[in-house]
């Protein structure tokens, strides 16, 4: 639906602000493409964490990336103001970003309504709303100042180069190329969200049986898992841990992505790869983008979130069953795979 444009001036030179996690930085990627669709003519930049920051690199709407977490914030904010921006979309709205898009001098500053934050934006989005897809919620930000925006997916950006040497990672790994190849990401970085590991290794013969070639990425966190895995599955196929940009190219070298709710499974919808996404606890309407090739399994213990301002109090790991079993996995990766 096209909205008003904003009654300010066009901006020239627009910061996005999201440092966090890598599932969080990806998913705000859509913004920067709705902003550039609106102002083709502006500087689209991207206040970033380093560690995330890769994920950036050769994405056609984003002008330049800015780490925002290697120094004092003062000192960030004093870079950012000299940057001279019309417009800072604080995605984050930690009190680290809310006072560097205080100081930032822009004159249209968009962000939460948070307590004690709230004062740092012109434009501010409360999120006492019933629970949508983050995606969408985050471009709400957008519509503040009446930028149009799309139901587009986020969208990471590869070269041929590093999409030729993700797949010839995944065949020095022993997953040729002759049968469609799914990803299995074993960790998700909190062990309470993990799909069992016995769950996995009773997936890959079943993969196997319907003609597709199971292959394990060693990501962090999976340390104590891959040796585990391998003593119940002697021949399995694992690609060694790889930088970020290796890692992008493989996984999109994967006809499918079997993972926990967890930020690759994020980095596969920006990719164009169709996910199995095994929610153990977080509820997974606000982590699945309607219409996107994605099969979510909810567990008993996904139950929806109560209103933002109350925590939710959740019982130990093996109070409930993983009742997502291998089968079910199967049955739904074979709907994003065709016979």
């Amino acid at each position: 639906m096209s909205l008003p444009r904003p009654r300010v001036p066009p901006p020239r030179r627009i910061l996005i602000i999201q440092k966090g996690k890598f599932g969080d930085v990806t998913l705000s990627t859509a913004l920067a493409d709705d902003l550039h669709r609106a102002f083709p003519g502006a500087a689209v930049d991207f206040g970033v964490g380093a560690a995330a920051a890769p994920l950036l690199e050769h994405h056609p709407a984003i002008t330049e990336t800015v780490i925002v977490d290697a120094a004092p914030a003062w000192r960030v904010a004093a870079a950012v103001r000299a940057r001279r921006y019309d417009w800072v979309v604080d995605v984050q709205s930690s009190a680290r970003t809310a006072l560097i898009t205080l100081c930032s001098g822009a004159p249209v500053r968009i962000g939460w309504d948070v307590r004690f934050r709230r004062a740092a934006y012109t434009h501010r989005l409360t999120r006492d709303r019933p629970p949508e897809y983050t995606g969408h919620e985050r471009r709400r930000l957008l519509t503040l100042a009446g930028v149009p925006v799309s139901d587009s997916l986020p969208r990471l950006a590869l070269t041929a180069a590093e999409r030729e040497a993700g797949a010839r990672a995944l065949r020095d790994a022993g997953a040729s190329d002759a049968h469609p190849r799914v990803g299995l990401l074993l960790t998700t970085g909190a062990a309470r969200r993990d799909w069992p590991l016995e769950h996995f290794a009773a997936l890959v013969p079943l993969l196997r049986g319907a003609g597709l070639t199971p292959v394990v990425f060693d990501a962090p966190g999976s340390d104590a898992l891959i040796a585990p895995l391998r003593a119940r599955v002697p021949d399995l196929a694992v690609v060694p841990r790889l930088p970020l940009r290796g890692f992008l190219g493989a996984l999109a070298a994967c006809r499918v992505l079997v993972s926990g709710d967890t930020g690759p499974a994020h980095m596969a919808d920006a990719l164009g790869v169709p996910r199995v996404t095994i929610f153990e606890l977080a509820p997974p309407e606000q982590w699945v983008p309607p219409g996107a090739p994605v099969v979510a399994l909810a567990s008993a213990r996904a139950v929806p979130d109560r209103a933002p301002a109350r925590r939710r109090e959740l019982a130990p790991a093996d109070a409930y069953p993983a009742d997502v079993s291998p089968a079910r996995v199967l049955e739904a990766v074979r709907t994003l795979v065709p016979a």
